[in-house]
């Protein structure tokens, strides 16, 4: 396996690949005077250097937010983002917070905006944006509990934003036929029609225990073989391993759950083939599952030195990219082919080490008898 890291120089909040699988960065300080700027940064990874080339940048208005979110489009040469406008104009309740840039070799274009939150505190934010899977529309998510569906490029809307009041929106996907979406907040499961913005099913506890204070944090539909599964990720304290859930999609019942890992899960992302989904912990490791079983494939332990804030495969999911607060950036090699679980001949080798040593130990006792 072969990884390595990369110092961008500002603390990374989002990641996504490019349909040439270059790698956009996006981060930076925020509304500050710190002299940390805010940035949307373009790579071509070179594996063979163990480093980034830089492609293309664009430096960001000092006064407004740092890029929070990102949503890659899957055919056009266009990035969607979450990024707060400056903070007079979020309490005016003129927030643009909702960015659509067209990019190329030779720049970053802001081409479209749009508010979709009704918070004027400009502590909220877009936490999610996310694409559906033909790229015909984007769904956000804030931290106000704004859920907004628009039609992509005109950012009309697809129907009235939905607001979940008390609820901060952590997570966003679109099923594979575009139908439905999943969203989550920590105490809620929403499955949404993306057509009339009706809420289908809500799942209110993560887990059959309502005495122990676990958490959703992260939703994902399955791609491929596996689009009929949806995965959450529930945390728990310090004490609680985390663990995923899958969910039959048509039913909504739930059909399996794991451990994934001794520490609560900060992020995950799927393979765009399905087969694999990767989790990010706050012991600031990388996990690779088989999206089938949910077994660990692969381990990767402290890519950061702080918590991972976003997670992206290539187009072949033969690369792997986290990024960090800690402002780098770490490239994963993924192998096409993972070593199978031995821990079922391991298990018949110890027993059968264990009866050996008994017939010794009985020969040896019968010997000096």
């Amino acid at each position: 396996m072969s990884n390595f890291s990369y110092t961008t120089g500002f603390p990374i909040f989002c990641v996504g690949f490019t349909r040439d699988d270059d790698v956009v960065l996006a981060g930076g300080g925020g509304v500050s005077k710190s002299g940390v700027k805010n940035k949307i940064a373009i790579y071509k990874v070179e594996t063979a250097g163990k480093t980034l080339k830089p492609v293309v940048e664009r430096e960001l208005s000092r006064d407004e937010d740092a890029p929070m979110s990102i949503s890659v489009h899957p055919t056009e040469s266009a990035l969607a983002f979450g990024i707060n406008s400056a903070t007079n104009k979020v309490e005016a309740g003129e927030n643009e917070n909702c960015r659509i840039f067209q990019y190329s070799e030779e720049r970053i274009e802001a081409v479209h905006n749009k508010g979709t939150l009704a918070s004027r505190n400009s502590d909220d934010y877009q936490k999610v944006t996310r694409f559906s899977k033909d790229g015909d529309v984007l769904a956000t998510g804030g931290t106000d509990g704004v859920i907004a569906l628009l039609n992509y490029p005109s950012l009309t809307p697809v129907m009235p934003v939905t607001q979940f009041k008390g609820h901060e929106i952590l997570d966003i996907d679109f099923s594979a036929d575009g139908a439905h979406i999943a969203a989550v907040s920590a105490m809620n499961l929403w499955i949404i029609s993306a057509e009339t913005g009706r809420v289908l099913e809500v799942i209110t506890n993560p887990v059959l225990n309502k005495k122990k204070p676990f958490v959703f944090r992260t939703c994902r539909f399955g791609r491929g073989a596996f689009s009929n599964i949806l995965y959450t990720v529930v945390n728990g304290d310090r004490n609680q391993k985390p663990f995923v859930c899958m969910w039959d999609a048509s039913k909504w019942t739930r059909i399996r759950t794991l451990t994934v890992g001794s520490k609560p899960i900060t992020t995950c992302t799927i393979s765009p083939d399905g087969k694999l989904i990767a989790f990010s912990s706050s012991d600031m490791g990388l996990r690779i599952c088989s999206s089938k079983s949910l077994q660990v494939l692969m381990t990767v332990p402290n890519v950061h030195t702080l918590p991972v804030t976003s997670l992206a495969f290539n187009s072949d999911a033969s690369l792997l990219v986290s990024g960090s607060v800690d402002g780098t950036c770490r490239v994963v090699t993924v192998p096409k082919t993972f070593p199978k679980n031995n821990n079922f001949v391991m298990l018949i080798l110890a027993l059968l080490f264990l009866f050996l040593a008994g017939i010794v130990q009985v020969y040896q006792n019968n010997h000096i008898a």
